[in-house]
């Protein structure tokens, strides 16, 4: 019997501790003041300071302190921050070194890589070429008939007024698109130039290590 006993209360018990369903957490949180207060949720002004959330048992299920948990973000970013690369810069240079050895085995190579790269810009740089000044070409012969219109006493029509427009805008887009291609070249010789740097000082010092003179720095 006292078994039996036991069962239901503990039966009670966990029923007790269950939400009941349809009915929400109540929310119980202190103000500035420290007095204690109870509701469907925390006001806004509340927001940042610590709650409990208790069920329809009255018991506390979670707690929750806001500024625990930006300060745990806070940790765990940092700790991000300071999590080491995966390779060494030491290492990434050894790597970047032993690949332009292997992809180039002299000066000439070098710089034969490099105009072959702006080369490949040339149909780019001479069709923007072509659309510019043709561009200024169109606005010149524009502007020179609506000079006469506007001398000959007519007035000037939104359409005309509109082609114009358009011209000075794929103008606008033509020298945009030109320089660009010039950003672009420049930042192929900047590059090229620090691996054909990167490059003698490598060969200068394998010949240095094997005894062999080294060779003098070219412009």
């Amino acid at each position: 019997m006292n078994m039996v006993l036991r069962i239901i209360a503990f039966s009670i018990v966990v029923a007790l501790c269950l939400p009941v369903p349809g009915q929400a957490d109540t929310y119980r949180w202190r103000d500035k003041e420290g007095k204690l207060h109870f509701g469907e949720s925390v006001p806004a002004e509340y927001a940042d300071r610590p709650y409990d959330v208790i069920n329809n048992a009255g018991l506390v299920v979670k707690h929750v302190d806001p500024g625990e948990e930006l300060e745990q973000k806070a940790t765990k970013k940092e700790k991000v921050k300071k999590r080491a690369p995966l390779i060494s810069a030491e290492e990434r240079q050894r790597q970047a070194d032993r690949y332009l050895l292997l992809q180039y085995q002299s000066e000439e190579d070098i710089h034969h890589e490099q105009e072959m790269e702006i080369s490949q810009m040339a149909y780019d740089v001479r069709i923007t070429k072509q659309s510019l000044e043709s561009t200024r070409t169109a606005i010149a012969s524009q502007i020179r008939d609506l000079a006469d219109q506007q001398r000959a006493g007519q007035p000037i029509s939104k359409e005309q007024q509109a082609k114009v427009d358009k011209l000075y805008r794929r103008l606008s887009s033509d020298r945009f698109k030109m320089a660009k291609l010039d950003e672009r070249a420049n930042d192929i010789r900047a590059r090229f130039k620090l691996d054909l740097e990167r490059f003698r000082y490598l060969t200068s010092e394998k010949k240095s290590a094997s005894g062999q003179e080294a060779p003098a720095e070219q412009d």
